[in-house]
């Protein structure tokens, strides 16, 4: 069932129809006390929760089959993993059916190592993964992105590295239909009580927020407008913002004892009910900050073994409603208000009998299921009608009545002969007499015609010799991949992608005709003129007449670099060992990760653009890329330390791309020594737009005379503001050599 109000109609865009003395009363929400939620452990069967009036419930799970009490909403959880996704296609598609236009939420804590634990780029992959998978069941289901334990600096720059990652890997902004976080107070200090520091970014200043702080009330507010801040910033304003965890974590032998706990609830909740700005927040809820909160928890009593939590609202041992629910329940009574919303929710055009082919007419079973998404049962009959698209009645039908939310939809059904080809629209229109007084009329129709989910899966370059994202060599072709596949329950034939370098059209090629279900590769041969840095996209391009509901998955994009040869320098400045040495000598790289074929920039710590290339590295899959943008400054560096009397060689590979010309040196990179405090002891080697070439070279230093130090290895590029450079580092080795 559809996330009450998040979806923009043209009600909510209009005056707000509710005016009340009620806090929290929207267009969207005409009954407040829906904003309100929790999560519940042990499940919410066990439990009369109907007294606590609350709007929404989550268990950290998919949710198939949840129980309503009170037409209470259920989210659903697809968690998210370092080991990889694991998706059940079948189970969200029985869920899109039976919940269509259902609330999911993807990933819990992510950038937690206790939750989900994946760097921002396992999240971007995982997400867009999971996101196509419920479009395709459901296209009007929300998909809710997020759930980062607070919006601190640390944490939304993660989330910043997740959208960035997302752009980089698929060539296209994230699609999120709702923006989800956790709102804690926690000090981020690694080894400490608290979050730590999030998996894969290590960009900003950790929170060191006291022990005391858990129940700040200005820091939750902070850090509410902290996250509609990042969302302005980053294009989201007109996205709706929930919290699906906040609350008292700590027990009450630290100190939250239940009027420690009570005042927090009523404050944030009196906050959260009436906060709003005209710049930050969300417009179709009158500016509105948050939209809708879930308290933790209606039943965790003893929250990581720690003794009494105080904030649970029910006691899993009794299943009694505890203090703090008589607190939550008398904070949520006062807010309910009747309404009914009645919905088209979901229309379907199947064949009767075998299917025909497209251009010949065939008899179909139109499918329309309406709902009342209000708190209220509809006790006046209404009419709904199915028209084709040019307002012709196919059928009308009186529905005399329905229960409140989750009590039960109405099917309308008829049969009818779709005509031949692709011009066709099967329209459906509820309560069309306006019977029924409504919160939202916005939602009322329906309309479905032919229409296929195509899926551009992923997109590869593929060198002569078979790698993937290779292109080391010029001679030869290169070749464009892209895999296709049909996600809807029809087959689908005459589809075509485009290949595009620079959004400039390189080549169109058709798709093989797809079954339902169906991938195909569709694939050209390229010849590469020149070395240097390629964006390249794919895009999907469907048969005349047909829509495709998910257009966000049809376009993919990736930048590559193509460079033509290695050159291999020698280390003339290292350290030299003459065969015959009567002196044993072991040497060894002390850095970690020096290739970075981890994936991952683990033991190094970067500032936030700095990424990671997979193409056309100098050995391996993987190098260092900086300069990914205009007018920025990155750094990376490792600190290790040397004993007395070793000797020292730093060695690297690099490559150089730029835009820039090759009159004046305008970005750089310096390759640093640092002592352990940070201070600048030798800049190795400035490296800078003119030292362009179609080629990786090597770099080699001794630095023997550092030995005994505990120092910073630092790559220091800048950009000016126009005309990028590319700056590319890969097989970074100190090697250290001690007498056995």
């Amino acid at each position: 069932m559809l996330l009450a109000g998040l979806l923009v109609s043209a009600a909510a865009l209009a005056a707000d129809a509710y005016s009340s003395a009620l806090p929290g009363v929207t267009a969207l929400f005409p009954s407040p006390n829906e904003r309100f939620g929790f999560g519940v452990l042990y499940g919410i069967e066990n439990y009369d929760v109907v007294p606590l009036n609350a709007g929404w419930y989550q268990s950290w799970g998919p949710n198939e089959n949840a129980p309503h009490p009170d037409g209470i909403l259920a989210a659903h959880s697809i968690r998210v993993s370092p080991e990889g996704l694991t998706l059940d296609r079948a189970g969200i598609a029985r869920i899109a059916e039976e919940d269509p236009g259902g609330l999911w939420l993807v990933g819990n804590e992510p950038d937690m190592f206790k939750q989900d634990n994946v760097t921002p780029t396992q999240y971007a992959t995982q997400y867009r993964e999971t996101y196509f998978a419920i479009k395709a069941a459901d296209p009007t289901a929300q998909v809710a992105a997020g759930a980062i334990v607070q919006p601190t600096p640390l944490r939304l720059g993660w989330l910043s590295a997740v959208w960035d990652a997302y752009q980089e890997l698929f060539g296209s902004p994230m699609p999120v239909d709702v923006w989800n976080i956790h709102n804690y107070i926690l000090q981020e200090t690694p080894g400490e009580w608290g979050c730590g520091i999030p998996p894969g970014y290590y960009g900003e200043r950790a929170a060191t927020y006291p022990f005391s702080s858990h129940d700040d009330l200005t820091i939750f507010q902070e850090h509410v407008r902290a996250m509609r801040q990042w969302m302005v910033d980053h294009g989201q304003r007109d996205k709706p913002l929930i919290i699906t965890e906040y609350g008292i974590l700590f027990p009450e032998s630290s100190g939250f004892d239940l009027a420690r706990v009570r005042d927090f609830f009523n404050n944030t909740a009196d906050w959260l009910l009436t906060a709003t700005d005209p710049n930050l927040g969300y417009p179709a809820d009158a500016d509105h900050l948050v939209q809708r909160w879930m308290w933790y928890s209606l039943d965790d009593t003893h929250f990581a073994d720690a003794g009494n939590t105080i904030a649970a609202l029910m006691d899993p041992a009794t299943g009694q409603m505890r203090a703090m629910g008589q607190v939550f329940a008398a904070k949520t009574a006062p807010l309910r208000q009747p309404y009914v919303n009645l919905v088209a929710a979901r229309v379907t055009v199947q064949p009767v009998g075998a299917a025909v082919a497209a251009d010949a007419a065939q008899p179909v079973q139109i499918r329309a299921t309406v709902q009342n998404r209000g708190n209220t049962p509809v006790t006046t009959p209404f009419r709904v009608l199915i028209e084709d698209q040019a307002g012709t009645l196919i059928h009308s039908q009186m529905v005399n009545g329905m229960p409140m939310r989750y009590g039960g939809n109405a099917v309308v059904e008829a049969e009818w002969l779709r005509p031949a080809g692709t011009d066709w629209k099967v329209v459906v229109r509820v309560d069309t007499e306006n019977a029924v007084s409504e919160s939202d009329e916005g939602d009322n129709r329906f309309s479905a015609g032919p229409g296929a989910d195509l899926y551009l899966e992923s997109l590869a370059v593929i060198d002569a010799s078979g790698r993937h994202l290779a292109g080391q060599g010029l001679s030869g072709p290169l070749t464009l991949s892209a895999t296709v596949k049909n996600l809807s329950n029809r087959p689908l034939a005459g589809a075509g992608v485009r290949f595009l370098l620079a959004d400039q059209l390189l080549q169109e090629r058709a798709v093989p005709d797809l079954a339902a279900g169906a991938i195909a590769e569709v694939a050209w041969d390229w010849t590469v003129l020149k070395s240097g840095m390629y964006s390249i996209a794919a895009e999907l391009v469907m048969p005349p007449g047909v829509s495709d509901p998910v257009i966000t998955n049809n376009y993919l994009g990736r930048d590559f670099l193509v460079a033509s040869q290695r050159t291999f320098l020698p280390a003339v400045n290292g350290p030299q060992f003459q065969s015959g040495q009567s002196v044993a000598v072991e040497c060894r790289n002390v850095l970690a990760n020096p290739g970075f074929e981890t994936g991952t920039l683990a033991n190094w710590n970067p500032s936030p653009f700095v990424g990671l290339m997979n193409s056309s590295c100098f050995a391996g899959g993987y190098c260092l890329w900086m300069g990914r943008g205009l007018n920025i400054e990155d750094t990376v560096y490792q600190t290790v330390s040397i004993r007395p009397k070793a000797t020292v060689n730093l060695s690297y590979a690099r490559a150089v791309v730029t835009s820039e010309p090759p009159t004046a040196a305008r970005d750089t990179l310096a390759v640093e020594v640092r002592s352990g405090a940070g201070h600048l002891l030798r800049t190795v080697e400035m490296i800078d737009n003119r030292d362009a070439h179609a080629s990786w070279y090597t770099s080699s230093v001794d630095l023997s005379d550092l030995a005994g130090e505990t120092l910073q290895f630092v790559f220091h590029a800048r950009n000016d503001a126009v005309n990028q450079t590319h700056f590319f580092l890969d097989e970074i080795k100190l090697e250290v050599c001690e007498k056995r």
